[in-house]
């Protein structure tokens, strides 16, 4: 086992403090949980909707370039 030191901010500590008397256990709980959640592998439509947040992004990003000079006949 690994002993690791760590800073909690005064609030997060009064929170966690009123959430359950074993501030350990919590944490231990909660680092469980988001790891499975990063190890878990996506759908295909959470990708997609994923995606779609980056694709919205490149499309402001490119929105003046693809104005210039562009027209529909080739």
């Amino acid at each position: 086992m690994t002993t690791i030191q760590l800073h909690i901010p005064d609030d997060l500590a009064n929170k966690m403090q009123s959430i359950t008397g074993n501030a350990e256990h919590f944490i231990l709980e909660l680092l469980r949980l988001k790891i499975n959640e990063i190890d878990k592998p996506l759908s295909l439509a959470d990708e997609y909707r994923l995606s779609k947040k980056e694709n919205s992004k490149l499309i402001l990003d490119f929105a003046h370039t693809d104005m210039e000079g562009w027209d529909d006949e080739y």
